[in-house]
């Protein structure tokens, strides 16, 4: 197995207490899968 790439979520808090996420990808091959989870996490 070969590492393709790393996807990084950094999760905060803002002042009134709701939660936003980044999304982080260090390698275009690994873009479509920063996508769905990116759109699955805009669902929650």
């Amino acid at each position: 197995m070969q590492k393709v790439g790393t996807i990084t979520i950094d999760v905060f808090r803002k002042s009134d207490n709701t939660k936003t996420f980044e999304i982080q990808s260090d390698s275009d091959d690994i873009l479509p899968v920063s996508y769905v989870i990116e759109d699955t996490l805009k669902k929650y």
